[in-house]
């Protein structure tokens, strides 16, 4: 009789600081969730987690660099696997005829040494920066992303100029 109460007193414990610790848990969670600017203004360190959305923008730019780039095919399908439905309709309808990758918004053969830092996540925005050398001068594209059904899409580009991809499409 002894044992079995204590064997109960010991079980119950253990199961009142499992929920307690399970409520902590569930509080930060739900902290982070809401969009914050804050947070997008905030830029990651290169040794920062990578996320799903900068791994959407590395894929633009290193496996559809050359083959398979939304910006040279009117494959909508190719096109919004990337970007937003609105953007996609205006890179497939207008087909911009610039000389210059709107990658980089500069000639392919000028860019060296490209690389995409990580993320900075704010809910369901998020901002990346696309870094690359254009003769011998560091230079970034950045990105904006939004979560759209679960999955990141790129919303608007800015250029090291300043221009945007909306921008350039409306024109």
């Amino acid at each position: 009789m002894k044992h079995s109460l204590f064997l109960f007193a010991v079980l119950s414990i253990l199961v009142s600081c499992q929920s307690k610790q399970k409520q902590a848990d569930n509080t930060t969670e739900s902290a982070a969730a809401p969009d914050s600017t804050a947070s997008l203004a905030k830029r990651p360190g290169p040794e920062a987690p990578r996320s799903a959305a900068d791994r959407l923008v590395r894929a633009l730019y290193f496996e559809h660099q050359k083959t398979d780039n939304p910006f040279r095919t009117t494959d909508q399908t190719l096109v919004e696997q990337f970007f937003t439905k609105a953007i996609s309709a205006q890179l497939v309808k207008s087909k911009p005829a610039v000389k210059n990758d709107l990658l980089f918004k500069t000639p392919d053969s000028r860019v060296k040494k490209t690389w995409v830092e990580p993320a900075a996540v704010g809910g369901s925005r998020a901002v990346v920066y696309a870094t690359f050398e254009d003769k011998g001068e560091k230079k970034e594209v950045r990105l904006e992303l939004n979560q759209i059904a679960g999955r990141w899409r790129i919303s608007e580009m800015t250029y090291p100029d300043g221009s945007t991809l909306t921008g350039l499409l409306g024109k």
